[in-house]
C-alpha cells in the first residue's frame, strides 16, 4: 500500500470518527430533558393537531366507558417523545426526575398520579398515548399534566412512565404548543 493510499484511508476514518461525533451531539441536544440524554430515543414524531385530548384526571368508568373524567381539549403542535430508560432506574424515579426538571422551567402542575391511582395502564397506552409499548404493570406507572405560559405561546405537556412485566421502564413526554 502506498503512502498516498493510506492517507486517504486514515482521513476516510478521522471524517467517518468526526461524523459519528457530530451525528451524537445533534441527538443529545434534541433531548428535552437532561435526564433522557444517554438513554435511547425509541420514537419521535411533530405534527400539527387539530384535536388533542389531555387527561387531568384519573383513567376510571365514565358513563360506561373506561376515560379520563376531566380532559383538556387542545390543538397545536405536537411534539412527541419516548425514550427507554436505562436499566437499573424505575419508572418512579425517571418520572420524578422529569418532573423535577420540567418544575424548573416554571411549568405548573395541573394533575398528577402514580400507580393504582392513575388507573388502567392499558387505557393510558393506547388510548391516550396510542403507543401500545407504554403498557406496563398498573402499580409502575406515573403521569404528571403540565402547563407552561411563555412569550411564544402556551405549552402543555403529558409526562407518563411506566415499567413493563419485562423490567424495561419507559417514559414518554408530549409537548403540545397551542396554536
Amino acid at each position: 500500500m502506498t503512502i498516498a493510499s493510506r492517507i486517504t484511508v486514515n482521513v476516510r476514518v478521522l471524517m467517518s470518527c468526526i461524523f459519528v461525533c457530530f451525528i451524537s451531539q445533534v441527538a443529545l441536544a434534541e433531548a428535552p430533558l437532561a435526564l433522557t440524554k444517554q438513554s435511547p430515543l425509541i420514537e419521535k414524531i411533530q405534527r400539527s393537531v387539530p384535536y388533542y385530548t389531555l387527561p387531568i384526571s384519573a383513567m376510571r368508568k365514565v358513563n360506561g366507558e373506561i376515560g379520563a373524567e376531566y380532559n383538556l381539549f387542545l390543538s397545536g403542535n405536537l411534539t412527541s417523545y419516548t425514550w427507554e430508560m436505562l436499566p437499573g432506574l424505575s419508572a418512579k424515579i425517571a418520572h420524578n426526575i422529569a418532573l423535577d426538571e420540567l418544575k424548573t422551567q416554571d411549568t405548573q402542575v395541573m394533575y398528577q398520579c402514580h400507580g393504582r391511582t392513575c388507573g388502567s395502564s392499558n387505557q393510558w397506552a393506547n388510548k391516550v398515548f396510542g403507543e401500545s409499548r407504554l403498557y406496563g404493570l398498573n402499580t409502575q406507572q406515573s403521569y404528571a399534566a403540565l402547563k407552561k405560559d411563555a412569550l411564544d405561546g402556551v405549552y402543555y405537556y403529558a409526562l407518563y412512565s411506566t415499567q413493563r412485566g419485562n423490567k424495561k421502564v419507559y417514559l414518554h413526554l408530549d409537548v403540545i404548543q397551542e396554536k
